[in-house]
């Protein structure tokens, strides 16, 4: 686990409090991501964090040659699917921006209640100024914790967006248990006062 960005928001609070933690996992492919968002959810869960958000899964399409978007929401266990079908040989964005819109609005709904929200990437449609980046603004200004992926091809867009506010780490493959461990108790514990949240 590399962390290239720590940001303003990894900071203790007047009463030894764990402030909201922002945190983007850069990566090259989904399947690199996926692992890091599993075992990420497991262990938050584990230790009784409640948790909302959307977490991707690509389904495969007999006959096709690129899978189906689905999108799973962590706190009611609902599923969407994201894609249109525009035939097996289409080459144009296949997101359905309506299902995209009808998800981040069923993860608002259960904003009040979550601890930590994961929002599966900033994509291509949020790079573009639209998508879920009024998610990803709502979450925050809530006091929610967020992880989010972002593809390494977003990366300068990914900054230009966000700023110096998240705490940026590259998602390699095969996260190792102590990285995960690391990073769920940065999410989910209450430091002593006065610790310090570097030794990450």
């Amino acid at each position: 686990m590399q962390i290239v960005q720590g940001g303003r928001d990894a900071a203790v609070g007047s009463a030894g409090w764990l402030a909201p933690v922002s945190l983007a996992l850069v990566y090259d492919t989904s399947a690199d991501l996926n692992q890091w968002f599993e075992r990420l959810v497991a262990e938050l869960r584990r230790s009784g964090k409640s948790l909302a958000g959307l977490v991707q899964h690509d389904v495969p399409h007999a006959g096709r040659s690129r899978c189906d978007m689905v999108l799973h929401e962590l706190a009611t266990g609902r599923s969407i699917s994201i894609s249109q079908d525009l035939g097996a040989g289409a080459i144009s964005c296949r997101l359905s921006t309506p299902r995209l819109i009808e998800a981040a609005q069923l993860v608002e709904s259960r904003l009040a209640d979550a601890e930590i929200v994961f929002l599966n990437k900033f994509g291509k449609a949020e790079a573009e100024g639209g998508g879920l980046r009024d998610l990803i603004a709502r979450s925050i200004d809530g006091g929610k914790s967020l992880v989010i992926g972002v593809p390494r091809s977003n990366q300068a867009a990914w900054t230009e967006f966000c700023g110096d506010y998240f705490t940026t780490i590259i998602a390699t493959p095969e996260p190792r248990p102590e990285e995960v461990v690391r990073l769920v108790r940065l999410l989910g514990t209450v430091p002593a006062e006065n610790a310090s949240l570097h030794a990450i």
